[in-house]
Formats: C-alpha cells, sequence, structure tokens
C-alpha cells in the first residue's frame, strides 16, 4: 500500500507543476494590479449592484474586501474544479484507460487501494497550495510597501494554503462520483454540476430568505468563513465541518467500489442484476 502512494504522486507530476503556475499566476495577477487601479475604482459601490453581490462580490474600498471579494472569492471555485479533475481520475480515469483491473490484481484489498490513492491525493493537493502559497507570500512582501493594508505576507500564504481543504473536500467528492458512475464524462458532468451548485448556489441562497436554511449542505458555506482568516477571524468548527464532509464522501466511495464488479462492468447500482458468468 505504502509504495503505491510514491507511484500515484509522480503520475500528478503534471498536474502538480501545471496547476501550480495557473493558480499562482491567477492571484499574482489580481494582487500585482491592485496599487495600480484608480482611486475612484475603490469608489464604486459594487456591494449594492445585484449582480456582484450573487457572485459574492461586497467591497472593494479596501484590500481586505477586495481580496475576499476577488481574489479569495474566485480562487476556492478554481481549487474546487482542480480537486474534482483529481477526485474523478482517480477511479473513473483508471477505468477509462484500462488500467483499474490492473490495479485491483495487486495483492490489496480494494479498501487499501483506494486509501493509497486518497494518501496521495491529499498530499497532492497540498503540495501544490504549499507552493503557491510560498509564491504568492514571496511576491507580496515585494509590493508589500505599495499596498496600504494590515494584511501580512503571512496572513497571504496562510490563507492560499488553506485551499488545500477545500481542494480536498471535492477531490473526494469526484472520488465519490467516479466511483459509482460508469466512465469519467458521467462522473465528470455530474461532479461539476455539485460545484456550480455548491459555489453559485450558496451565494444566491444567501440572497434568498427561502433558500437560506439550504446553505448549510454546500462546501461552501463553511469555506467562505475560514478564508477571513486574512482579516483576523477562526473558523475551526468550520474546518472541522469540511474534514466530515470530505471523510462522509470518502466512505461513500469506498462503499461504491466495493459493490463494483471491475470483470464484467457492473456498476453499484446494477449489482445483483449483472449476470457474473
Amino acid at each position: 500500500m505504502y509504495k503505491l502512494i510514491p507511484h500515484e504522486i509522480k503520475i500528478r507530476r503534471g498536474a502538480i507543476i501545471g496547476w501550480t503556475i495557473g493558480l499562482a499566476a491567477f492571484i499574482l495577477l489580481y494582487v500585482t494590479v491592485y496599487p495600480t487601479l484608480p482611486a475612484e475604482y475603490y469608489e464604486i459601490p459594487i456591494e449594492e449592484i445585484e449582480f456582484y453581490r450573487a457572485i459574492g462580490v461586497t467591497s472593494m474600498a479596501t484590500f481586505e474586501g477586495y481580496l475576499l471579494s476577488i481574489v479569495f472569492n474566485i480562487l476556492p471555485l478554481l481549487a474546487g474544479i482542480f480537486g474534482i479533475t483529481l477526485g474523478v481520475g482517480v477511479l473513473a480515469g483508471e477505468e477509462d484507460s484500462g488500467t483499474l483491473e490492473l490495479l485491483a490484481a495487486l495483492p490489496l484489498s480494494r479498501v487499501q487501494l483506494v486509501l493509497a490513492k486518497v494518501v496521495a491525493l491529499a498530499i497532492t493537493v497540498f503540495l501544490v497550495m504549499l507552493i503557491v502559497g510560498l509564491i504568492v507570500m514571496g511576491v507580496f512582501m515585494a509590493i508589500q510597501d505599495q499596498i496600504e493594508t494590515t494584511v501580512t505576507a503571512t496572513d497571504m500564504f496562510m490563507v492560499t494554503l488553506i485551499h488545500w481543504l477545500i481542494t480536498f473536500v471535492f477531490a473526494t467528492i469526484g472520488l465519490f462520483v467516479g466511483a459509482y458512475l460508469p466512465n469519467r464524462r458521467a462522473s465528470l458532468s455530474v461532479s461539476f454540476v455539485l460545484l456550480v451548485i455548491a459555489f453559485f448556489g450558496n451565494n444566491l441562497a444567501g440572497m434568498t430568505p427561502s433558500l437560506e436554511p439550504f446553505q448549510p449542505l454546500t462546501p461552501s458555506y463553511y469555506f467562505d468563513n475560514i478564508v477571513r482568516i486574512l482579516v483576523g477571524e477562526n473558523a475551526w468548527g468550520d474546518v472541522l465541518v469540511l474534514l466530515a464532509m470530505a471523510v462522509g464522501f470518502l466512505l461513500l466511495a469506498l462503499i461504491s467500489f466495493q459493490k463494483r464488479n471491475l470483470t464484467v462492468g457492473a456498476w453499484p447500482w446494477q449489482r445483483g442484476k449483472v449476470p457474473t458468468s
């Protein structure tokens, strides 16, 4: 089991490099452009515009508000896409490439196989966010004198690093969907629908009193509180809720994968209906 983990990380080195560059470039683009924005930009009453409120943009008057409304409002969505792409590929990707049966033939139980892949997945997303956080912290230190803010380079590093959590949650969602549905295409489609509902549904529910009771069902509801560590707030309870969600989807993935008959291509909902001989 432990020998499989380095292999899983190694085959994802392209994703590590590509997503590290992409996420770091996204954050640095907005952070470095901030000092060049005209003064009139900060005076725009964006929080009064319905469209911006719907996507979570609430303030531009300060650097902290700018970061929370733009950078750390969109970054969780990108991190979720990253997580789903990796998570779906763990089982559904192996199935499509024809290597899943080969892996299942290893002297490992299915639980050990999935757990080894999940550990590698967690290490992969943590490495990406760690490297991105270090890059952002270094660049922010270089331009900090140009920005009037109480945010420190350490704050920038921590709030970037914490995005590994939302990435991992959606990776486990993708893992479960990939274990339950028959192929990568179907798994990606369903997973991305869930991602859109989680992020945009949370913002819309916050604007619609009748939908507010459904907000706690979305991961982004809790992550919105967590990213506010940028302004000194702590939300350890929300961290625990997201970890519990990840564990829950991992258990669902394990149950679904145990019910798969890889030899005859029977999916979990077909158990007992597909002949085994």
